[in-house]
């Protein structure tokens, strides 16, 4: 019998994978789909795919006839040769590759390549690591803004560079966040906790990629 598989994956532990499952789960339930236990990873998508542990375990449980679901192509990486080359070689392999989000497969249900869907995925793909390098760019030019204003006074050495992870590290919060999403529709979109979108927020603010008002030296309990 088929297996359904969910693929899902966070950059940071400080992420989780519920939303993700959540969603692959409720799709699944209408189609009459009944899933495997899900392939999850914490690991950056630009790494590559030797370094992926976790893609090594879906090589070994996925087999002809499968599908592999991710809710959206970014979740399979975003570097576009890597995202590529795995789909490449599920499709050699007879398994089909479905993403939720564009309710794309990559296979039909004859098995055979749908070119049209395998073409979209690699505009997403490309799509998806532009996204990641344009939100590096976004993040080093506010801190490199900031140093040259002389705003990240009064900070320990390395808190800088603490701040820019903070910000890779959440780089979903930093794009909602400079879309001028408030702080409750990033929680919506993201599902991160409030805590966390604020600090996310005041580095922002902190290096001049957004207008407001910094926190005082002493933050109050909804600052933390």
């Amino acid at each position: 019998m088929p297996q359904y598989i969910p693929f899902v994956r966070v950059s940071t532990k400080q992420q989780e994978t519920a939303r993700q499952l959540a969603d692959i789960a409720t799709y699944a339930s209408a189609q009459g789909w009944q899933l495997a236990a899900p392939v999850q990873e914490v690991v950056s998508g630009g790494k590559k795919n030797r370094d992926r542990p976790a893609l090594h375990e879906l090589g070994q449980r996925a087999r002809r006839g499968d599908t592999v679901i991710a809710t959206e192509i970014s979740r399979l990486g975003r570097d576009t040769a890597q995202v590529l080359a795995l789909i490449e070689e599920l499709s050699e392999r007879g398994v089909c590759v479905f993403v939720l989000n564009h309710q794309l497969a990559t296979l039909r249900a004859d098995g055979s390549r749908d070119a049209m869907a395998q073409a979209m995925l690699t505009f997403g793909a490309e799509f998806a690591r532009l996204e990641r390098v344009t939100l590096r760019e976004r993040v080093q030019s506010g801190v490199d803004h900031a140093r040259s204003q002389g705003r990240v006074g009064g900070r320990r050495v390395g808190a800088t560079k603490k701040d820019a992870q903070l910000l890779l590290d959440h780089a979903d919060v930093v794009a909602r966040l400079l879309d001028k999403q408030s702080v409750r529709d990033t929680v919506a979109l993201t599902g991160k906790s409030d805590k966390t979108i604020t600090k996310v927020r005041k580095v922002l603010v902190d290096t001049g990629k957004m207008p407001g008002t910094a926190p005082r030296s002493t933050p109050t309990t909804d600052q933390l």
